[in-house]
């Protein structure tokens, strides 16, 4: 998809550098929204007994 932001003479890097942003933002966050479980999970799965 980014891949069509490049032709063959120039990028449009404002257009490409938008467009990642937008395509990184939910996983953000999501990361956000859940970074509490997912530490408590690689925490608990890292402790051995």
């Amino acid at each position: 998809a980014l891949n069509g932001f490049i032709s063959t003479f120039n990028i449009d890097w404002g257009s490409m550098s938008a467009a990642a942003v937008l395509t990184i933002l939910p996983t953000m966050a999501m990361f956000a929204l859940a970074s509490r479980w997912i530490v408590q999970g690689l925490t608990a799965g890292a402790v051995k007994e």
